[in-house]
C-alpha cells in the first residue's frame, strides 16, 4: 500500500498511464498509401476512353483516392488522441473517447488471463495489443499500445497484488 495513503481509503492509485501510440497508425497509413497508389495508377488505363468519360473518370478516382484520407486521419486522430488505458492498484480503467459507451472498470482482483501481441510491422514499431480476461468472462482489448510486453506484464503484478491483497471494501 502506498505510504502515502490512509489505510481506509479508497481511491485508486495509478500504477501505470498509456493511450493509442501513433506508431500503431502506420499500417494503417501504409494500406491508404498503397491503395491510392493502385487507384490513382489504373487512371492510366482509362486512357482508351473518349475525352469526356477520360475526364470524368480521372476526377472520380482522383476524388475516391482522395476522400480516403480526412476520415482516415480523423479516425487515427480521434484513437491518438482519446483513447487511455489508466492502471491503478485494483482495477484497469478504460476510456475511448465520446463516440463510445463508458466501460466498467475491470477489476485486477477477477483477472484470469493477460495476453499481448501484434502485427508483423506492429511488432517492429514498438506496438501492439493487450487482452485481459476476467472471472465474469469479460474480455478487454487494449489495441495500439507501445510496450504491449511490457504493459501486459504490469498489468499481471498489480493483478497479482491486487489479488493477494484484497482491497478494503471494493467500490462497485
Amino acid at each position: 500500500m502506498d505510504e502515502n495513503r490512509h489505510p481506509g481509503d479508497r481511491a485508486l492509485a495509478d500504477r501505470g498511464w498509456r493511450g493509442y501510440d501513433l506508431r500503431a497508425t502506420v499500417p494503417h497509413l501504409a494500406v491508404a498509401a498503397v491503395a491510392s497508389a493502385v487507384l490513382l495508377a489504373g487512371r492510366w488505363s482509362l486512357a482508351a476512353l473518349s475525352g469526356f468519360a477520360d475526364r470524368a473518370g480521372a476526377l472520380a478516382v482522383y476524388a475516391t483516392a482522395l476522400a480516403v484520407w480526412p476520415g482516415l486521419l480523423a479516425v487515427l486522430t480521434y484513437r491518438a488522441v482519446t483513447y487511455t488505458y489508466r492502471l491503478t492498484d485494483r482495477a484497469l480503467l478504460v476510456d475511448r473517447g465520446f463516440l463510445y459507451r463508458p466501460e466498467p472498470p475491470a477489476w485486477l482482483a477477477d483477472v484470469t488471463g493477460v495476453a499481448s501481441g501484434g502485427g508483423w510491422l506492429g511488432r517492429r514499431l514498438g506496438v501492439g495489443w493487450v487482452r485481459l480476461e476476467t472471472t465474469a468472462g469479460r474480455v478487454v482489448w487494449l489495441t495500439g499500445v507501445r510496450g504491449a510486453g511490457k504493459f501486459a506484464a504490469q498489468i499481471r503484478e498489480t493483478a497479482a497484488a491486487a489479488k493477494t491483497c484484497p482491497p478494503p471494501g471494493r467500490p462497485g
